[in-house]
């Protein structure tokens, strides 16, 4: 060990100082700063134990100079650390030091770092008076370098007070100095503080240049911290944009960067940020955990301005969590801060989320007060597109009161188109469209509505994450519901048709886009997979496994210990798995967001020619939508379109599906009760049945042409078994042969693949190319004789029983099969869908598995209890098993819409099958073979609980 090292680690001080006393060199305490400098960016603890070894080092040698240098490497690395108090008192004792040694010059040039730090501090009036002595000093010393290192401290300074342009002239100064008299790295840096102003003034792609080209040094340099600083800022950058997925992408890696370099100040700016893309996107949760994890560093370092800004944010999930009264504490706090701080830019920002707050609340006229307010302060700041945003709440609440505020909310569509800020955009032309809608202009409302249309559309577009698109979407499909109601109130052919393309471009988008991938192979690579996030993932979904076959899991998260008997701890342990795994499952999929993969394909509605192309002459589609409360549907066959309004409305369908539920669990009770009770279970279920005839079906029948139908559900619909309608003694199947589709766009992709394939019926080859799998437990013990009477039909399947049904042979299988049938148990998540999952020997495929799976078969059959169980989310997205298999690439799927009886379900499948191995359409086969069962089971639990799902 070298000597004085070995001195400094001496446990006593005086007999330490004594050591160093002895064995301290210049030289030594020279290479000491050397890493001490060296490593304040990457590891700044380890730079302050050198710094401080230093020190003493130099103490001990009594030399002015050394001791200045010494000091300024401990103030820098305190400022590394964010301990600004002590940053400051070691670079006024490294000043201090260097006058003692009559170096004026390095005198001032120590002190320049102080001017950061009072500003972090928030002692903003010390932070400028200084910058302005030590600017003045410098040039008077000729030293025009460090006099521009000044000018980039008071524009971080002039930043930090969200004074932009005084930011823009101080780095601008700061860079005509600094050029060709320092390091490239300096200038990069310097630049990056530039491009955040610019991307706060809106001048988004000279930002993005110079992000991109820094961004490039600082990773050949090897410089971690300078990296994930522009990733910092490139995140906001996409935020302001609206490229929330891009935006959170940046975000991630800006954080995972800091957190590996101890940097806990840095991550908790990031944490802030993340907040408000989060929030933007409606994920109020994640939002709430992101504020909450920033303010609790802010507060522990002293910095009330950046513990101001995330209450600000964070009042606004509050107040969406309905916490109206502590929203406002919040708020009332935060302007305070900012008042002491003369801030009037960020007092503006309080007063523009208070209008939001207000807004949300009903108190109207206040909001539009606070929102005037708002918006005068940002225009004067010049920033026109949050002074839009201010400017939209106050006409807002003016013409939903009726008043003549169309000018002024036209400027605001100006606005924000302007600055690239569509979702502010659709929401003032809807707005718009609201108000000529109620004044009876129906021109000028379909010209607003449609443009409003147009903008989500744009805005949407740019959220490509499955999660944060259905977030995003939560507050803003509305707008698509207006169009569809004026249009169809006017009710011109040209507006049933342009009514239902609006529809389509609501419905499923997400999953129309999963299932073109899957149809196009070279869409499906990514960018390659972190190893270390590969591995989390893997650990994480074999723990999850293990849960899963440990709880017997069969209801939502919130059922468990009601009705298993799970234990607390097991259940909150559950949780804590499924929450780590989501959380490794959407950094996956945000470091996946390539230019690329950022945006949806936009690919056009399919229109009204080509769904009627696809039709067959007797074939009728039927797609149902719902709009103020009233449910309506569009009629389409080979030769015609037609709709009828207000045909049921949507409380009284759910009524009906709530009792219908209710008579299906009647039959699940017990055996002895059912069989004493048969004729009064099965004519209550009659009398629900029959209700859904009327309410769904017998107003349009009169329209449907042919005997084969194509049903689109919505909303509350999709789940009911509409070919289980009862009109007097005849069921719907026995009219008609139908199959159920998440979309007409979805069910269109699946016959267009069909025909690429060339499919014809059902050839020998498809019965030839099969996989069947049977997990056999208690509850279905007859699982294993139903593939073996399937395999006695198709006699070339694959087949795997019992403890050969494993995961990996159906990832082998799968891809390679024609028909895929799965015998086993199920699991649907309402509170989770995407986790719902079937049951293999030694594991669980979940819905999301399949989103990495490429299937390429006719059918897949889920031979298990409520496998067409979805959750529908906003734009009428179908969450379950039913979505993951379609999205791997599946055109058909016969799944249950309850956990039939196993015989039943046995017989069901055996008719089924053999109607498919002699040729017969699969449509066609499942009604045939739920005709025949219903002779030996009347009652619709056992015979109708199947349904097909896709193509015919």
């Amino acid at each position: 060990m070298v000597p004085w090292k070995q001195a400094a680690l001496a446990a006593d001080p005086i007999e330490r100082s004594k050591l160093l006393a002895e064995v301290a060199d210049p030289a030594a305490v020279e290479a000491l700063l050397a890493d001490a400098r060296q490593l304040t960016m990457s590891d700044p603890e380890e730079a302050l134990r050198h710094a401080e070894l230093a020190c003493d080092a130099a103490a001990a040698l009594g030399q002015p100079k050394l001791q200045s240098a010494t000091s300024r490497a401990r103030g820098q690395a305190y400022r590394a650390l964010s301990r600004h108090t002590a940053a400051i008192d070691a670079l006024e004792a490294a000043a201090q030091y260097a006058l003692s040694a009559g170096d004026d010059r390095l005198a001032l040039q120590s002190r320049i770092g102080i001017i950061d730090s009072l500003g972090w501090l928030e002692r903003f009036d010390e932070a400028v008076a200084l910058a302005e002595e030590l600017e003045n000093a410098l040039l008077l010393q000729g030293e025009i370098t460090e006099s521009g290192k000044v000018l980039v401290n008071a524009g971080n300074l002039h930043h930090r007070r969200d004074d932009y342009p005084a930011a823009l002239e101080a780095y601008t100064r700061g860079l005509e100095r600094l050029r060709g008299r320092v390091d490239v790295p300096v200038i990069a840096r310097v630049e990056v503080n530039l491009a955040n102003i610019l991307t706060h003034l809106n001048r988004v792609q000279e930002a993005t240049g110079l992000y991109t080209e820094a961004r490039k040094g600082f990773e050949q340099q090897g410089d971690a911290y300078s990296a994930a600083v522009v990733d910092l800022n490139v995140g906001f950058l996409h935020y302001v944009s609206g490229e929330h997925s891009a935006s959170l992408a940046a975000f991630t890696r800006s954080r995972r960067a800091f957190e590996s370099i101890n940097r806990r100040v840095e991550a908790a700016k990031v944490d802030g940020d993340m907040g408000d893309v989060y929030r933007a996107l409606n994920l109020l949760p994640e939002a709430l955990e992101c504020y909450d994890r920033c303010i609790a560093v802010f507060l522990e370092q002293g910095m009330s301005y950046e513990s101001a800004r995330a209450e600000v944010g964070r009042a606004v999930v509050l107040a969406s969590n309905n916490r109206t009264a502590e929203a406002m504490e919040a708020l009332d706090r935060a302007e305070a801060t900012f008042k002491a701080q003369k801030n009037r830019l960020q007092q503006a920002h309080v007063a523009l989320i208070r209008a939001h707050v207000l807004r949300q609340s009903g108190r109207n006229r206040q909001a539009a007060k606070e929102a005037a307010k708002a918006a005068r302060e940002l225009t004067r700041a010049g920033l026109h597109g949050w002074a839009a945003e201010a400017m939209f709440i106050q006409y807002d609440v003016e013409l939903d009161a009726g008043q003549d505020a169309t000018a002024p909310m036209e400027a605001v569509v100006r606005q924000a188109s302007t600055h690239l800020r569509s979702s502010l955009e659709s929401r003032a032309q809807h707005s718009l469209g609201r108000y000529y809608q109620h004044q009876g202009d129906t021109e000028r409302a379909l010209q607003h509505l449609r443009a409003g249309v147009q903008a989500l559309e744009e805005a949407r577009a740019l959220v490509s994450i499955e999660a944060f698109h259905v977030a995003f979407l939560r507050d803003k499909i509305a707008v698509y519901e207006d169009l569809v109601a004026a249009l169809l109130t006017r009710g011109l052919r040209p507006d049933i048709v342009e009514a239902l393309d609006c529809v389509e471009r609501s419905k499923s988008r997400l999953l129309l886009e999963r299932v073109q991938t899957a149809q196009d192979t070279a869409a499906r690579g990514g960018a390659a997979a972190d190893p270390e996030l590969t591995e989390r993932l893997a650990q994480l979904r074999a723990e999850l496994c293990r849960h899963y076959h440990g709880l017997h899991v069969f209801e939502g998260a919130d059922q468990l210990q009601k009705r298993v008997g799970v234990p607390v701890g097991d259940l909150a342990d559950l949780q804590r798995v499924e929450a780590d795994y989501r959380q490794a499952l959407r950094e996956a999929e945000l470091g996946d967001t390539t230019p690329e993969t950022r945006a949806l394909r936009q690919s056009a509605p399919v229109r009204l020619e080509a769904l009627q192309e696809a039709l067959a002459p007797d074939e009728t589609l039927i797609e149902y939508t719902a709009f103020f409360g009233q449910i309506c549907a569009f009629v389409i066959t080979r030769d015609d379109i037609a709709v009828r309004l207000d045909i049921a409305q949507v409380e009284e369908t759910q009524h009906m599906a709530r009792r219908l539920r209710f008579q299906l669990q009647r039959i699940e009770g017990q055996r002895s009760y059912v069989e004493r009770h048969q004729t009064e279970l099965h004519d209550a279920i009659r009398e629900v049945l029959k209700d859904l005839y009327r309410l769904l079906l017998a107003p349009i029948e009169p329209l449907i042409v042919g005997r084969k139908l194509v049903i689109v559900p919505h909303g509350p619909l999709h789940g009911l078994p509409i070919h289980a309608a009862a009109d007097g003694d005849e069921y719907a199947l026995d009219r008609w042969e139908i199959v159920y589709a998440p979309g007409a766009a979805v069910w269109h992709a699946g016959v267009v693949r069909n025909r690429a394939l060339g499919t014809i019926a059902h050839p020998t080859s498809v019965t030839e190319s099969a996989l069947l799998m049977a997990v056999p437990a208690p509850g279905i013990e007859l699982v294993t004789d139903e593939v073996d009477q399937l395999h006695a039909l198709l006699p070339g399947a694959r087949v795997f029983h019992g403890d050969a049904a494993t995961l990996d042979a159906f990832h082998e299988w799968a891809p390679r099969s024609r028909i895929i049938h799965l015998a086993t148990h199920a699991l649907f998540r309402a509170d989770n869908p995407l986790f719902s999952g079937l049951a293999f020997s030694d594991g669980w495929l979940l819905a999301h598995d399949l989103y990495g799976q490429s299937l390429d078969c006719d059918l897949a059959t889920l031979s298990a209890c409520r496998t067409g169980a979805t959750h529908v989310e906003p734009g009428d997205e179908l969450f379950g098993l039913m979505r993951g298999f379609l999205a791997a690439g599946a055109r058909s799927l016969a799944v249950s819409l309850w956990p039939a009886a196993d015989a039943a379900t046995m017989s069901v499948m055996i008719k089924f099958y053999n109607g498919i191995a002699q040729g017969t359409s699969r449509a066609a086969a499942l009604r045939d073979a739920q005709i025949e069962v219903r002779q030996e089971y009347p009652h619709p639990y056992h015979w109708a609980a199947f349904a097909l799902v896709g193509v015919r």
